[in-house]
């Protein structure tokens, strides 16, 4: 094999990883997002039966979040200790918006 070839295999593995890298932080951006943007719509909420059924559905996509980061380290996409972060910055974003 030649130099050339061992060079367009490791660029075209680097764009792939690049791709799958990307797709991981994009969907934790756009989760994060959507829980964000439900707890807003939650506060100016009036109505018990509404309240439960978006506080599950943020409960639903936090631990669908949670996934994602663990799956992220897993893969070294992300360092543990930035998932943590995440993670511990999201409850702590919750409890307070819930008024738990």
């Amino acid at each position: 094999m030649s130099k050339k070839q061992r060079n367009r295999k490791t660029v075209n593995k680097n764009l792939r990883n690049r791709l799958i890298n990307r797709r991981y932080k994009s969907t934790i951006k756009t989760l994060i997002k959507n829980i964000k943007k439900s707890l807003k719509v939650l506060s100016k909420e009036e109505n018990k039966e509404v309240i439960s059924e978006k506080q599950l559905l943020i409960e639903k996509t936090k631990n669908l979040v949670f996934s994602y980061l663990d799956k992220a380290v897993k893969k070294q996409i992300f360092h543990k200790n930035k998932a943590a972060r995440k993670k511990g910055r999201l409850v702590k974003f919750i409890q307070k918006n819930l008024g738990l």
